[in-house]
């Protein structure tokens, strides 16, 4: 196992549930009309999927719904465009 950032050992596999948000992401992408897919679009996707670890770990904290909410707000928004 690699003790530190240098070392490249063998690159991890990818989960079918890592699989299935990653392509989640790129259908929200998609439906938002948005020609790139983010770590915003990822972000969605997890806080959608209430058994991912970062869902449930989130949902300690905060509203998952209100992270949703706020990050549609956010990716629909003239600003957001203008960033880009």
């Amino acid at each position: 196992m690699p003790n530190d950032l240098t070392d490249t050992g063998p690159t991890p596999y990818h989960t079918p549930r890592f699989d299935a948000l990653v392509a989640e992401a790129g259908r929200i992408a998609t439906g938002l009309g948005h020609g790139h897919t983010g770590a915003e679009h990822l972000l969605l996707a997890v806080v959608r999927d209430p058994d991912a670890v970062p869902t449930r770990v989130l949902a300690e904290l905060v509203e998952p719904a209100d992270i949703e909410k706020r990050l549609l707000a956010l990716m629909t928004s003239p600003a957001y465009h203008e960033n880009r």
